[in-house]
């Protein structure tokens, strides 16, 4: 097998011609064609590392050959062969892509040099293309790895979430069904505000876990029927601590704890568990704030009965400002959430 380089010459003069084929031939596996047109059809059936071409050609001259090949063949080098009346000529063609240019008359060392040293540059060039090709092919892996790993994340984090709400369901069915509402309608807040599809789902899954950390509340308190107690109502206010330490311990729950932490935070400052008002209060937090109202406000509960459409708006609309975020609020007055 011929693991030579392959050059092929082009020019329409014989002498010259041959005469670059007898210098080369025993270095390697050399080709001569007697026009460009002859040359460019070729190398379209057999491909070469570097040409040699002259010029001045009838038909199709060496700088329109140049651009032909560089354009269908970007890798094979090309020098040219010209007399000095076309010195100006083969220097400009090196923006064309020429590697370099021979002037006749040419010496043996002089071919050999430019030759080898086009050559040189076809086999760097070729490394760092295969290198550049293995770089690419280890990213493309390597995205695919992500993206895998990613998914396999997202299928571990709705598998906890699905299991927290069967937790809380396991302790009190109102809350989990209140949490499921609560959490659709929050996605449906936070698209209405012009969030980031990301951020609109990741309020969701914390919207419909918020209520976590009831799970640490004594269920006579969860189901009473009548009004809390002081010492009652403490401890009740302490579930958005209890929630966060439940869910702090798994990673890629981290992005709900504003809002189990923050969820009874009201604007004016009067909420808890910090107190916060607010901007300070996280945007996720004070949208599910406004769901986690609305859904209590529309459903029966054993002391009293669902409120109808317009005393909700009513409420939204008197504690605007004070318990809830007023630009929430206006956006649900003005109708652009359902809340059927």
């Amino acid at each position: 097998m011929n693991n030579k380089e392959k050059i092929l010459i082009i020019d329409d003069e014989m002498a010259p011609r041959e005469s670059i084929r007898m210098v080369l031939k025993d270095r390697y596996a050399v080709s001569t064609a007697t026009g460009a047109l002859e040359g460019l059809q070729y190398i379209s059936q057999e491909p070469v590392d570097l040409v040699v071409m002259d010029i001045k050609m009838p038909k199709m001259d060496g700088i329109t050959a140049l651009q032909e090949i560089k354009k269908s063949y970007p890798d094979t080098e090309v020098v040219l062969l010209t007399a000095y009346a076309s010195l100006e000529t083969a220097r400009d063609a090196i923006r064309f892509g020429a590697f370099d240019y021979l002037l006749k008359p040419f010496d043996r060392n002089d071919i050999l040099q430019v030759v080898e040293k086009g050559l040189a540059r076809r086999r760097s060039n070729t490394v760092l293309k295969q290198e550049r090709d293995i770089l690419m092919d280890r990213a493309s892996y390597l995205e695919r790895q992500v993206s895998e790993a990613r998914s396999n994340i997202m299928m571990c984090y709705e598998g906890t979430v699905k299991a927290l709400i069967l937790t809380i369901d396991a302790k009190d069915s109102y809350t989990h069904s209140h949490s499921n509402r609560v959490a659709i309608l929050s996605s449906s807040i936070a698209a209405s505000l012009g969030v980031p599809q990301q951020t609109i789902k990741e309020t969701r899954y914390a919207a419909s876990i918020h209520d976590i950390g009831k799970i640490g509340i004594d269920e006579n308190i969860l189901k009473k029927n009548g009004r809390l107690t002081d010492d009652e109502y403490t401890e009740m206010r302490n579930h958005p601590a209890i929630g966060v330490r439940i869910v702090q311990s798994v990673p890629f729950l981290e992005d709900a704890i504003p809002v189990i932490l923050y969820h009874h935070e009201r604007y004016d400052g009067k909420g808890y568990p910090e107190g916060i008002q607010g901007e300070k209060i996280p945007k996720s937090a004070r949208i599910v704030n406004v769901a986690d109202a609305i859904d209590a406000m529309m459903s029966a509960r054993p002391y009293r009965g669902a409120l109808v459409m317009s005393n909700v708006m009513s409420e939204l609309r008197d504690n605007a400002g004070t318990q809830f975020d007023p630009d929430i609020v206006d956006i649900i007055l003005k109708g652009r959430v359902s809340l059927i």
